[in-house]
């Protein structure tokens, strides 16, 4: 099966589906990981949230070297889980910015969701606006390939998951959780956000991840969908 997995940033990947893609991996089925954003405004947003741990660096670091950073981090955690190389795609779309570039993250999809059986992507309703865009982009390029018989894994990070019972999947990722914390620490770069290390704390000690199931004619039906 071809199961592909929409990030808005790095290290949401970890969050949103961590455990579920090494289970994926070791059932053998073919894992593909699309990275939307650079993540280049992490300090910047979370400085005016107020939920970063301040240091010389992060005063000093520019946008586009933290971009730079992150991006090299995301070589790190996909060597250190294994994913293949030419399975790991890199939009590079600003951070906090991707909904300007909703019509191209689109185009850019379509060749690598047009055989997917399973497209893993966050909630349409996250506060977050690349989330939001990232769904966009997701559901597009399945809504023009007509991806009829897909199923769309949605996962939830600042919202509450909500889809009736006969929707909702929950698979036992507990046994993954050390190797899915480590790969988080490779993350260094978000180790001084106070709402991402709280997000790395939770994954450590979590026995499931929890998914909402639809198909392409349930968009617009459900909250998340």
């Amino acid at each position: 099966m071809k199961i592909v997995v929409f990030a808005p940033h790095p290290d949401d990947e970890l969050i949103g589906a961590g455990g579920s893609i090494l289970e994926w991996m070791e059932e053998g089925h073919d894992v593909h990981v699309i990275y939307i954003s650079d993540g280049r405004a992490a300090y910047t947003y979370e400085r005016r949230m107020g939920r970063l741990k301040e240091s010389e660096e992060t005063k000093t670091i520019t946008e586009e070297r933290l971009a730079e950073i992150r991006m090299k981090e995301v070589d790190d955690v996909v060597n250190f889980l294994k994913l293949p190389k030419k399975n790991v795609y890199k939009y590079k779309f600003p951070d906090q910015d991707v909904k300007s570039y909703i019509r191209d993250g689109i185009k850019r999809s379509k060749d690598i969701v047009k055989n997917a059986s399973r497209i893993v992507l966050p909630s349409n309703n996250e506060s977050h606006v690349d989330h939001q865009a990232t769904h966009e982009i997701a559901v597009g390029a399945a809504k023009e390939l007509d991806l009829k018989n897909a199923e769309f894994y949605v996962y939830a990070l600042y919202v509450t998951n909500k889809a009736p019972t006969d929707k909702k999947i929950k698979i036992r990722t507990a046994k993954y959780n050390k190797k899915v914390y480590e790969a988080l620490l490779l993350y260094k770069s978000q180790q001084v956000l106070d709402l991402v290390w709280l997000s790395f704390d939770v994954v450590k000690k979590r026995h499931f991840e929890r998914f909402a199931v639809f198909k392409l004619s349930d968009k617009g039906k459900y909250y998340n969908f």
